[in-house]
């Protein structure tokens, strides 16, 4: 497990992103509601992927002027309203092991996930127009809110998404029923993408860019 750098203020583990400086958590680019308190214990756990954080750090940390029994309810409280916003099972866990009566553990792979210098020239290029893409998570789909939407019946609500971090670009499909396609073969699994990319989405052809040299004109809103 790498832990997450100074530098890397949002973190990635397995379809979840956690910006630890906003406070947000989101799954494949929508934003899961979560509180203050299971947040903060979401990041300590991240903090120090696979060591034990024992419930007295805890306690400092998230509730350094409660009692004891304020403490107890307020942990236990956090955990349950974290492992259902991370959809975890506390007999099979994914993310978040109990170690009884110590603390808890955080259990799944992390990275960290940051903008790479030059991030800004990555792109999407559908139908004559640019479509840039941001570090992070870029949706594709006919969700409205997506980085680039696309209003065809062969494309999924939230159909794939392109991941931008330090080390380059990679693409996904999230379940879509008619697929993602990198050239002719279909993306299974997150595949690295490279200048010139042909990407289809459904039926719906783009392009991948990752140099600044094309003229289109830049969609707005």
């Amino acid at each position: 497990m790498v832990p997450p750098t100074e530098a890397a203020s949002r973190v990635r583990f397995g379809p979840f992103v956690a910006d630890l400086r906003t406070g947000e958590l989101w799954r494949e680019g929508t934003r899961i509601a979560l509180q203050d308190k299971p947040f903060q214990l979401l990041a300590a756990l991240l903090e120090r992927p696979g060591d034990l954080v024992t419930r007295e750090e805890l306690r400092q940390r998230l509730w350094p002027e409660s009692v004891f029994t304020d403490f107890e309810h307020g942990l236990n409280k956090a955990v349950n309203k974290l492992r259902r916003a991370l959809d975890d099972l506390t007999g099979k866990p994914r993310y978040v092991e109990t170690l009884p009566r110590r603390g808890y553990r955080f259990v799944a792979p992390v990275a960290g996930v940051t903008a790479r210098p030059g991030s800004g020239a990555f792109r999407l290029i559908h139908e004559g127009r640019t479509y840039p893409l941001a570090a992070g998570l870029n949706l594709i789909g006919r969700d409205p809110g997506a980085a680039l939407c696309l209003d065809a019946s062969s494309v999924s609500r939230r159909h794939a998404e392109i991941v931008v971090t330090e080390g380059g670009a990679s693409l996904r499909d999230l379940g879509s029923k008619n697929g993602t396609f990198r050239g002719e073969a279909r993306v299974r699994d997150e595949v690295a993408l490279v200048d010139g990319d042909e990407i289809r989405i459904g039926t719906v052809q783009i392009q991948f860019r990752a140099a600044a040299r094309d003229s289109t004109v830049t969609a707005s809103g």
